[in-house]
């Protein structure tokens, strides 16, 4: 225990700016800033030999544990405020907007993999989701990195560009707020979005990505079940193949936690503690994944998933605004 503190308080520090600099402009995902930093560091300074253990701890349990105590942010109230027509459209605009960016990851002759963090990310709950599918893939550090960088821009991108195209066709605060709900990617960037036109837009959209971080739990078990099955294809043993575990203890964990939120009463202080205590979780791990990333590997990556996913950001907000106009939501 002893050898990860060192580690662990490095890694604190980092998430600690990270936060500091979203609680100044909440629109900057700090989850995106923990990845930046640990990148930065590892390449362009030295990320300390002392810090080893703790950065193995952060990357993987830590990282773990902050995907599980997700489920506190999942509300049932959230679906029942939209009915079953809603769920429906939030399961629709999520599987078109993940198999369409799957669809253009061929098109662009992408990494399966790379799409699947890509649409996902944009599908569900933005960094979050990456890190939560990320084990399940075979995704590399560098494209889980460009994923999230990719991610975080787009959604920066819809602050600005929704509500002026919200304004151009004449919204209500109800369907502009639906909209970014449904369509902008991590939580604080759906709030920055829809702050930017009214309170109640801001209700509407809370609603919508709730809704969407339900599914979160389900595609984590799919990805299970996919990667199992990949494990067999490619020869492994039997043994070897269960060493991934039909249901991830952190996807049991997300449930349990999800169940107790919606049957018991919980404060609002330990609700509130809770999610805080999942992001630092995930950002710490995040950090660790960063500086596992190297510069020399990102540009080998090259500008197809750019182009690629600034295409297929589009694509979804139409997707999804067609969606809330059609419905009514």
């Amino acid at each position: 225990m002893t050898k990860t503190l060192p580690g662990l308080g490095l890694i604190a520090a980092v998430v600690a700016v990270a936060f500091q600099i979203n609680s100044f402009q909440p629109a900057i995902s700090p989850l995106a800033l923990c990845v930046g930093f640990g990148f930065l560091i590892a390449n362009f300074a030295t990320w300390p030999t002392f810090a080893a253990a703790g950065t193995a701890l952060s990357s993987k349990k830590l990282m773990r544990i902050g995907v599980a105590l997700l489920g506190a942010q999942v509300s049932v109230v959230s679906l029942k405020a939209i009915g079953i027509e809603g769920v429906i459209t939030v399961i629709l605009v999520v599987s078109i907007t993940i198999f369409g960016i799957l669809g253009l990851s061929k098109l662009f002759k992408m990494s399966g993999d790379l799409g699947l963090l890509i649409g996902v990310g944009f599908g569900v709950c933005g960094a979050t989701a990456v890190a939560a599918i990320r084990p399940q893939t075979r995704a590399t550090e560098e494209e889980t990195s460009y994923a999230i960088a990719l991610i975080s821009l787009c959604g920066t991108l819809s602050i600005f560009v929704l509500p002026f195209l919200g304004n151009l066709m004449g919204l209500s605060d109800e369907t502009f707020g639906a909209w970014a709900g449904a369509a902008v990617h991590d939580v604080g960037q759906v709030i920055a979005t829809a702050s930017v036109w009214s309170d109640d837009a801001v209700k509407s959209a809370i609603v919508i990505k709730l809704s969407r971080v339900c599914l979160l739990a389900p595609i984590v078990l799919i990805l299970t079940l996919r990667h199992r099955k990949y494990l067999k294809a490619q020869g492994q043993s039997a043994q070897e193949s269960a060493k991934v575990p039909l249901i991830p203890f952190f996807v049991l964990g997300f449930i349990a936690v999800a169940i107790i939120q919606n049957v018991f009463e919980i404060p609002t202080g330990i609700h509130d503690a809770i999610v805080l205590t999942s992001k630092l979780l995930l950002g710490a791990g995040l950090v660790a994944l960063g500086t596992g990333v190297r510069w020399r590997a990102i540009r080998a990556i090259g500008a197809r998933p750019m182009v690629m996913g600034l295409i297929a950001w589009a694509l979804v907000a139409g997707v999804a605004l067609v969606a809330v106009r059609v419905t009514g939501l």
